[in-house]
């Protein structure tokens, strides 16, 4: 195992944390509908800032992928595809941003982003829902999505009246396609390597452990007190980050 993290770069303390953050964000996005990034971007930053977004955008496209074979048909791909235009030009100006600021700014700005993540979750804010909303959250999903893998609240902001059921489909495929467009970009822009890939698989069978303990006993818990407490734990690490 030491020789294997050696040849990855990660010392094995730091890896067994990344791994912990990882299975616990999977966790949560199984049980809540979203959640893997908002988890996993303020705490990987601190712990391996390497790891983000790339690491984030690999798993949220494989947990995503498992959920929408579950809620396929709930998907409605008129909902979300005006928003998936936006994010086009969004993608362009995550990466621009990625590629021009320095850590210490995207280090604040990732933070801001999972705050705002909290604030949607938290305040059930009622927006129309139109071309508009769907395009400016699209584009806002793009900066967010590639900047740090947290491209869910702008779409979940106009989600609010769906059932929990439609919200949680709906967001799975959108993230899939998303995640496919912003790996593209990324790969464009040269911030993917085989290191990522390499390092992806030792993390794999933890966000699989996480996606399998959420369907074994996440209708056992409180889903509100879950989400409580990893928005919690979001808002803390995002704390840290600004301080």
């Amino acid at each position: 195992m030491d020789s294997l993290l050696q040849w990855l770069e990660v010392p094995l303390d730091s890896w067994l944390a990344c791994a912990a953050v990882l299975l616990l964000g999977a966790f949560v996005q199984r049980a809540t509908g979203f959640g893997l990034a908002v988890v996993g971007a303020p705490l990987l930053l601190m712990i391996e800032p390497r790891l983000v977004p790339v690491i984030l955008v690999l798993f949220g496209f494989t947990v995503s992928l498992m959920m929408v074979r579950r809620y396929w048909h709930e998907v409605r791909l008129r909902e979300i595809g005006v928003a998936l235009i936006g994010r086009l030009p969004g993608n362009g100006l995550g990466i621009w941003l990625l590629l021009a600021a320095p850590m210490v700014v995207l280090e604040k700005l990732i933070a801001a982003i999972v705050l705002f993540a909290v604030l949607v979750t938290v305040c059930r804010f009622e927006l129309p829902v139109n071309r508009f909303t769907l395009f400016v959250a699209g584009i806002l999903s793009g900066v967010f999505g590639t900047v740090a893998a947290i491209g869910g609240p702008p779409i979940v902001l106009l989600m609010h009246g769906f059932s929990p059921d439609r919200m949680r489909g709906n967001l799975a495929a959108f993230f899939v396609l998303t995640s496919l467009l912003t790996l593209l970009t990324l790969a464009l822009a040269g911030q993917i390597s085989v290191w990522h890939f390499k390092l992806a698989l030792t993390f794999l069978p933890a966000v699989l452990l996480g996606n399998a303990l959420a369907d074994t006993i996440a209708h056992r818990l409180d889903k509100q007190l879950l989400q409580r407490l990893s928005l919690g734990l979001c808002t803390l690490a995002a704390l840290g980050l600004l301080l």
